[in-house]
């Protein structure tokens, strides 16, 4: 492997995770009906940010110091998104309430409310759990994928920094 693809890997590797990420939520959503609570469309909008500033990490031709600032703040938003994470599993397993457990039918912001009209119907209670696989929900699964994705992040920008001296 070039230093220039050694140096190109994480970040593209990053943009990767982040874009299926997305799709396998949204193929769950309108492929399978797997219809999401306010947390779960929350815990969408890390991994969007995270796509868009790992591929300008990807598009640095030059070994800088922004990659490895660019790669520090993905593990802070993959890090944010495993906070998010946490506490909807907090949610779903009753160590904890939140505003949308219980099914209220109304929306508590804006983005709740186009999803009910879009939809037609309101939005699922953030403390029912519509797929566990091995018992882990899908928030929980997120809790995960995310953590190692800040950690995997860290460590990229760690590396990034020491080649270029800093």
């Amino acid at each position: 492997m070039t230093a220039t693809s050694e140096r190109r890997f994480p970040p593209l590797f990053l943009a990767a995770i982040s874009a299926a990420a997305l799709a396998v939520v949204l193929i769950a959503q309108f492929g399978f009906g797997l219809q999401p609570c306010h947390l779960c469309t929350l815990q969408r909008m890390p991994y969007l940010f995270a796509f868009v500033v790992a591929a300008m990490a990807a598009a640095d031709t030059r070994d800088s110091r922004n990659t490895g600032f660019l790669l520090a703040l993905l593990a802070a938003i993959y890090a944010t998104n495993a906070g998010i994470a946490f506490f909807h599993v907090g949610v779903e397993r009753h160590w904890w309430e939140s505003a949308c457990a219980g099914g209220d039918s109304l929306a508590k912001s804006a983005t709740g409310l186009l999803s009910q009209l879009n939809q037609g119907q309101p939005a699922p209670a953030c403390d029912s759990v519509p797929f566990e696989l091995f018992g882990v929900s899908i928030a929980g699964m997120n809790l995960i994928v995310s953590a190692i994705l800040a950690v995997f992040s860290a460590r990229a920008a760690r590396q990034a920094w020491r080649r270029t001296g800093r």
